[in-house]
Order: structure tokens, then C-alpha cells, then sequence
């Protein structure tokens, strides 16, 4: 049995950056099996309990309570619940560039299966945002990219095992991306590792040649980048998300950083 969320996925909805094609939860039922040859959305799944099989490009495997699992366009999906402890999930479909963007961007192309990753607030909270609705579909798309994006965020982190790396510069690491839609500077940072400033930046530059400001910084404009091209949030919409002080102080600075003002980046995707 399952719960299920839909929207109607005309011409025009399928022209947006982002949207949602469904979302609900599945209860446990042994009978449970789903296939798509060439599938044409992205599934991402969260179980809830119980456990299930899961089968993309040629790679099998069995997800179970706690874990993420993640579809892309394009593949062959197929999988099915046990038959023993079916499983009860929360999950997603989902359409449009941003998807593919941002999966690019935090580095999970052929990324499909991540293991114990507690994630079931962000699913409820898209899932909220699919119930209640917005004054309009693509407010709500929207706030659900925003959602979708904080996701593909942990994910990424999630995945992250390169224990060679300073203990201190990847916890700065993480809370930098963890925190680009706040407004932080580098002491916030460093208080929150436990080290100076200029230790930390110290560190920083040496595991990722950049000051813990110029990360903090290519990030939103990394982020401002994909939301330009992959939603239809307005200028003045990103800059105030990104936590800049206002549309005019973000402009310049994204202008300086990529040789582009927003308005020209967005155009320049569209053609």
C-alpha cells in the first residue's frame, strides 16, 4: 500500500528546471516490485524499516533500514521488497536539469546505494511540501529543489572516505557545505573545529589549496550557478537565500567571479 502525492507533468511543467513528478510512502507489502527501462525521472529513496532489492546498471543491492538509495534518468531500474521484512520507505521522483547538476556538482554520477545515512527529516520535510502545497506550482517545486538540494549535499558528504585528510580541514569542510544557505564567516568556523583563525586557514589552504572564505565563497556562487540555470527563482530570490546582503552586493561579487552577471549566466544556459 502506498501514499501517494502527484502532479499533473504537462508540456509546460516538464519545461521547468525542477520539478516533482511523485512522492509518497510505501508500507510494507511483500509484493512490492517496480521496473523502468530507461527510466526518464530520478528516484530517490529513504527506508524507513525493512528491506528490499535494488537493481541499476548491472549493480545489485539489498537496502535496508537507514538507507538512501538514488535512480538516475537514463538507467534501468528495477527493484522489489523482501519477501520476509518488506520494506516501508519515503520517497521521491523527480525531473529537470537541476537534478542532473546537482549531482554532477557535489560528484555522484554512478552513485547509487549509501549506506546508513539518517535522512528521513529532509524526505518528510519534501513530503510536507508536496502535502501542503505553495501559492503556486513553481513556488512549490521550488522549495522542494531547495530540499532536494540539501539532500544531494549529504549525500556527498556521506561518501566522503578520504581518511589521508586532516581531521580539522574536513570538519571545516563539511560545516562549510552544510551551511550555504547561512550567513557564516571564518570565525564561526573556526570556533566550531575548536582552532584559531589562522590555524585553521592554515590547514585549509594545505588539504585544499583555498582559504576557508574562498570555499565558503565558490560555494554559493557554485550553488547560485545551478539555481540560475536549474530553477526559476529570480535574481533577488537567490541572493537573499545565499545570504547576501542584497541583490546589487551578490551581482557584482558573481559578476567578478565568473565574468558573467547572473541575468547573462541564466540566458546563457537557455541557449
Amino acid at each position: 500500500m502506498e501514499q501517494i502525492e502527484s502532479f499533473v507533468t504537462d508540456h509546460n511543467t516538464k519545461t521547468l528546471p525542477f520539478y516533482v513528478e511523485l512522492a509518497g510512502i510505501t508500507f510494507p507489502d511483500a509484493s512490492y516490485a517496480i521496473k523502468r527501462e530507461n527510466s526518464y525521472i530520478y528516484v530517490l529513496e529513504y527506508i524507513i524499516d525493512g528491506s528490499g532489492t535494488v537493481e541499476v546498471d548491472g549493480k545489485t543491492f539489498t537496502p535496508s533500514k537507514g538507507d538512501v538509495y538514488l535512480l538516475p534518468r537514463g538507467s534501468n531500474h528495477h527493484y522489489y521488497a523482501s519477501k520476509d521484512t518488506p520494506f516501508h520507505k519515503i520517497w521521491m521522483n523527480v525531473n529537470g536539469a537541476l537534478c542532473e547538476q546537482l549531482i554532477q556538482l557535489y560528484h555522484l554520477s554512478g552513485k547509487y546505494y549509501f549506506e546508513n545515512i539518517d535522512l528521513y527529516d529532509l524526505f518528510k520535510e519534501f513530503l510536507q511540501i508536496c502535502k501542503t502545497g505553495a501559492s503556486d506550482m513553481k513556488s512549490l517545486f521550488n522549495e522542494c529543489s531547495i530540499i532536494f538540494h540539501k539532500i544531494i549535499q549529504r549525500l556527498s558528504k556521506h561518501i566522503e572516505q578520504d581518511t589521508t585528510i586532516n581531521e580539522y580541514a574536513l570538519l571545516a569542510k563539511d560545516y562549510c557545505n552544510r551551511n550555504t544557505y547561512q550567513k557564516i564567516v571564518i570565525e564561526d568556523v573556526a570556533k566550531h573545529v575548536g582552532l584559531s583563525v589562522s590555524q585553521l586557514n592554515r590547514l585549509f589552504k594545505q588539504e585544499f589549496h583555498s582559504t576557508v572564505y574562498a570555499y565558503l565563497l565558490n560555494n554559493k556562487i557554485n550553488t547560485a550557478k545551478a539555481l540560475l540555470r536549474g530553477t526559476s527563482m529570480t535574481v533577488s530570490e537567490i541572493a537573499y537565500l545565499l545570504k547576501f546582503t542584497d541583490e546589487h552586493y551578490f551581482t557584482n561579487i558573481f559578476k567578478k567571479k565568473t565574468g558573467m552577471t547572473p541575468t547573462e549566466c541564466r540566458k546563457q544556459s537557455q541557449t
